[in-house]
């Protein structure tokens, strides 16, 4: 089977179309043949090697597991001792590794059926971000009647989060350039924020939630915004190589407990009740994936040099021809 693989850390040339053995699933899992994926920004981060956490369990030095990619759409080619509920042929999304080939193995639990409306290329941008959006929604509490910001609203979870937090009948202002204000309005951002020519932190307290996908800014300043009783979730990408995220994420753990506020650092998990959600909202076309390009497979670092670039809006997605 054709996959992309990494077989040292670096840029977007050191992605290679390679032919590996076709997978078989062991106890409790389904190979599924791969329709459509997108790049993520755990994607890049794992072909860099940073920041430099990443390594731990794909090797210090040289990656031990070469094939990336995250997002799954396709269809059930063949399935594992152990799996009920699966049948040959089912069309299913979810999120797993290695899944930029032709084929993927999953645990069964890692993805839902997809939805007989969903276009299957549209579907291989759902898993990771959508996953990730509703996540950072979920552990804030965001209720009907919340005013809630999108720190960052034009990507790939930006544009799952407004949409999401809509739906669970909240208030969204939405963050992000002048490019991007219309589409950000027209995925049902009630408020927008140019952050080039506005300070979002400036203010009185008004947010319930504030989901912050950037990274550039604070605690403290992102915690002027919010009303006493608000959550912080923090899914941006504070930048560095070592210190700097690690620095972040126990800068969150440790606020979290000194301040009323609740600061919660977000690592999307799978959960096939989260993506199943998910899938009934694409399913009733009530949430959408909103596409920037659809490349082949092949193309792939072009794909993942445009994600890298941090202009795409929405998501970036593979289509995997067989």
């Amino acid at each position: 089977m054709r996959a992309i693989t990494v077989r040292e850390y670096g840029g977007s040339e050191v992605l290679r179309v390679d032919e590996m053995p076709a997978p078989a699933p062991g106890e409790g899992e389904i190979v599924v043949r791969q329709q459509a994926s997108s790049v993520n920004p755990l994607d890049w981060h794992t072909m860099r090697g940073t920041p430099y956490i990443v390594r731990v369990g794909r090797g210090l030095r040289r990656p031990t597991k070469p094939v990336l990619g995250s997002d799954i759409s396709g269809v059930v080619e063949a399935i594992g001792p152990g799996v009920e509920g699966w049948s040959v042929g089912d069309p299913v999304l979810g999120f797993g590794i290695a899944a930029w080939a032709d084929r993927v193995v999953v645990k069964a639990e890692g993805v839902v059926a997809r939805p007989s409306g969903l276009d299957p290329v549209d579907a291989g941008g759902v898993g990771i971000a959508g996953i990730t959006a509703l996540q950072a929604l979920t552990r804030a509490g965001v209720e009907r009647g919340q005013r809630i910001l999108v720190n960052g609203a034009s990507g790939g979870v930006g544009t799952f989060a407004v949409q999401i937090g809509k739906l669970l009948g909240a208030h969204v202002t939405a963050t992000t350039s002048a490019r991007n204000l219309a589409l950000v309005a027209r995925i049902g951002a009630d408020d927008v924020i140019d952050c080039t020519v506005d300070d979002v932190v400036r203010g009185v307290p008004r947010f319930d939630a504030v989901i912050d996908l950037v990274g550039d800014r604070g605690i403290g300043e992102l915690r002027r915004v919010l009303t006493p009783e608000g959550a912080l979730v923090r899914c941006g990408d504070p930048g560095g190589l070592w210190l700097k995220p690690l620095a972040a994420m126990a800068g969150a753990v440790i606020t979290d407990r000194l301040v009323k506020h609740r600061i919660i650092p977000l690592l999307a998990t799978r959960d096939q009740a989260d993506l199943q959600r998910l899938a009934d909202w694409l399913g009733t076309t009530a949430l959408r994936v909103v596409v920037d390009r659809v490349l082949p497979l092949a193309d792939v670092a072009e794909a993942v040099a445009h994600v890298e670039s941090r202009r795409a809006r929405g998501k970036v997605l593979l289509a995997v021809e067989q």
